[in-house]
């Protein structure tokens, strides 16, 4: 992965990259004239790589060192502006292939084709790349925590890509760490609120079912209404961005249907942050997700 110095020492090849480019007429050739070149792409897209396997390990970076290496790189023709969007169409592009993404840019869609075939080349290239997703082991001092969540508007999500998607889901699952830690979050959450509606009773018979029963039910958190309703709840919990996709099992979907009135999705973002973040899906969920398979059951015919 580039690092500042790396970009810095790419310089003298970028360069050349970027003369090859306009000798062969890169930009002239159905382009407009403001789109960015291969060279360029090559560049940033290797740089947004490096700072997304820096923040999913937990490790800090600065995103304005970054951007000012990529214009110093790039001899000044690109602009902040311009690069922080290229950034947003990135995380965008690794929105649409099923990937985590930087939480500081937000998916910008109008994305260039020779962006999006460049984050498909960089990753078929080294698969490999999302070993360093996985997450930290936390130190005995991290393991005992507390904190607020906070509740916002469901994001809005983008249009479905068109074409083959790539899928790395198998890759890139989130461990049972972080999903414990956004159970934890939610079960502290649902007991907290209803006794702040004056139902310490129902509060007490909030159930864990994860880990107390153990997972296969169909939900993780067995919670009520105020009203004394059953709420049957699926923790979906992840340490990247909101519109990182997840995994729903065929049980899960089954219980959901089955269960309409009574079920939700919680999906907590940003879990190892200092404030979570969720966001609650409920009532059908063919109207609220956009479900696609993506593993099979095999067995031996002989």
């Amino acid at each position: 992965m580039a690092s500042i110095k790396n970009l810095r020492l790419a310089a003298r090849r970028l360069g050349r990259d970027l003369m090859a480019d306009n000798e062969s007429g890169d930009r002239l050739r159905g382009s407009r004239p403001d789109d960015w070149t291969k060279a360029e792409n090559r560049v940033i897209v290797d740089d947004y790589l490096a700072m997304l396997s820096l923040e999913c390990a937990g490790k800090s970076y600065n995103k304005t060192e970054h951007r000012n290496a990529l214009i110093e790189l790039m001899g000044g023709t690109r602009s902040p502006g311009s690069i922080e969007r290229k950034h947003q169409n990135i995380s965008a592009v690794m929105l649409q292939l099923g990937l985590p993404y930087i939480r500081g840019y937000k998916p910008l869609s109008n994305i260039q084709e020779a962006l999006l075939t460049e984050v498909r080349r960089r990753l078929e290239a080294n698969p490999g790349w999302f070993a360093e997703l996985q997450p930290q082991r936390p130190s005995p001092a991290e393991a005992q925590f507390s904190a607020v969540l906070h509740q916002v508007t469901v994001p809005e999500m983008l249009p479905e890509p068109h074409g083959r998607k790539i899928d790395y889901g198998l890759l890139q699952e989130e461990s049972k760490r972080v999903g414990n830690r956004g159970e934890e979050f939610v079960f502290n959450f649902e007991k907290a609120a209803l006794e702040r509606e004056g139902r310490a009773d129902l509060a007490a018979d909030v159930l864990w079912v994860a880990r107390e029963v153990g997972d296969g039910a169909g939900y993780d958190i067995r919670s009520y209404r105020p009203d004394g309703r059953l709420r049957y709840i699926e923790v979906k919990a992840t340490k990247l961005g909101a519109l990182t996709p997840f995994y729903i099992t065929s049980a899960e979907l089954d219980f959901a249907r089955r269960h309409q009135q009574d079920y939700a999705i919680y999906r907590v973002f940003d879990v190892d942050g200092d404030a979570p973040e969720f966001y609650v899906l409920e009532g059908d969920l063919d109207n609220v997700l956009a479900v696609e398979p993506v593993t099979y059951r095999a067995r031996p015919t002989h």
